[in-house]
């Protein structure tokens, strides 16, 4: 609805983060990094179909 694109970050250095934005400070800890913005329209691969893993691939129910 709003055209907001998230992107997961992987092989993040948490102490960084947690160092710039002062997270220690507020009692915080940095475990996962999201980048949140609007899509470029010079992005050629913006309307191509997502690839998307079945749920079984993914995850181990116990």
């Amino acid at each position: 609805m709003m055209e907001i694109d998230a992107c997961p970050m992987e092989g993040i250095k948490a102490p960084d983060y947690e160092r710039i934005l002062k997270l220690d400070e507020k009692g915080l800890k940095a475990f996962a990094v999201v980048t949140l913005g609007y899509r470029s329209e010079e992005d050629e691969l913006a309307d191509q179909a997502k690839i998307r893993l079945p749920r079984n691939l993914l995850f181990e129910e116990i």
